[in-house]
């Protein structure tokens, strides 16, 4: 990995992407062997996928760009999420990577109050999902349950058109984690609603 940041090969693969589903992108980069069950890594994925998602469907003349800055932004302010924080703060890191997404866009700033109100809303909709679904220790479940409510807040709040997708989750990891909660998750194969 030669001086590499472990956030590069997600990066490298969203300025190639020209997806503007963000489920759909976000499967992809879980799907990939590098990318680890667990850890800090997702809360760069889960911004990084809609940032790219959001600048695909724009679709303007500088978004490799625009696109660039935006995920070294993203990777600055999620450096900054230790793992396990959603089990020592009491957030779940996906989350907060979707409000940094949302941030980037709106070029939020402390003392700005236009889109301030608005992320923390989406955050804490997307926390309360996943204090609702049951059970710590699954950052795949975490990140996919924050990517569907942000594509949802994203096309409200930015009037953007981020497509979505029916559940297609690929369980790679589920035996990794020794707290699954196997049917009782929305995301595994055996789930019965």
């Amino acid at each position: 990995m030669d001086g590499q940041k472990p956030s590069d090969w997600i990066a490298d693969t969203c300025l190639e992407s020209t997806c503007t589903c963000p489920e759909q992108l976000l499967e992809e980069i879980m799907r990939d062997d590098r990318c680890p069950s667990f850890g800090p890594i997702h809360h760069f994925i889960a911004g990084a996928v809609l940032l790219t998602c959001y600048r695909n469907q724009e679709n303007t003349l500088d978004r490799s760009r625009q696109l660039s800055e935006d995920l070294a932004q993203l990777e600055e302010r999620s450096s900054c999420v230790p793992g396990a924080a959603c089990a020592k703060w009491g957030v779940c890191g996906a989350a907060a990577s979707t409000g940094m997404a949302y941030a980037i866009i709106k070029g939020n700033e402390p003392l700005k109050q236009e889109g301030w109100a608005e992320g923390q809303h989406m955050a804490a909709r997307i926390l309360e999902l996943i204090a609702s679904a049951g059970a710590p220790r699954c950052c795949k479940r975490d990140t996919r349950i924050a990517i569907t409510e942000a594509t949802t807040a994203f096309n409200d709040l930015l009037g953007c058109h981020l497509e979505s997708m029916p559940n297609q989750a690929v369980f790679r990891t589920m035996s990794d984690n020794t707290v699954c909660l196997k049917a009782a998750c929305a995301y595994h194969p055996g789930h019965m609603q």
